[in-house]
């Protein structure tokens, strides 16, 4: 019998991060098992508001070095104004942005050294999770 509690739609996913190659290969990597979309990629916090604004994704990947003028504490401070039940995954090659990522309201933090596997599961238990 199915939990009617868990949703089996693909979770609507934006990408954000300033290097074009690594939204596309995230794009790529997210799609496999069709259990996520990719519902847009954005280089920059503007760009990426924009879409939250008109897209509504389930869950935000966001590298913390995009060009906010006051960094990533501020980028998903104006996240959850716009959008307060998104789910935000943020994905850094430094361990040390772990931290301050969790601080700022992140729901999810991931290394770039991950597997397909580990960022597939990642953003489906951040979008999953249950709000606060």
């Amino acid at each position: 019998m199915t939990d009617p509690q868990v949703s089996t739609s693909p979770l609507r996913v934006l990408v954000v991060d300033s290097d074009e190659r690594v939204r596309d290969s995230l794009a790529g990597l997210l799609c496999i098992g069709e259990r996520c979309v990719v519902v847009g990629s954005a280089a920059d916090s503007a760009e990426a508001l924009a879409i939250v604004g008109s897209s509504a994704p389930d869950v935000v990947i966001v590298d913390p070095r995009i060009g906010e003028p006051d960094g990533a504490h501020a980028f998903i401070a104006r996240l959850r104004t716009i959008n307060p039940t998104v789910r935000i995954v943020v994905m850094s090659s430094s361990g040390d942005a772990e931290a301050g990522a969790l601080a700022a309201g992140a729901d999810a933090f991931i290394r770039k050294t991950f597997r397909a596997r580990e960022l597939i599961d990642a953003v489906l238990a951040a979008g999953r999770s249950p709000l606060p």
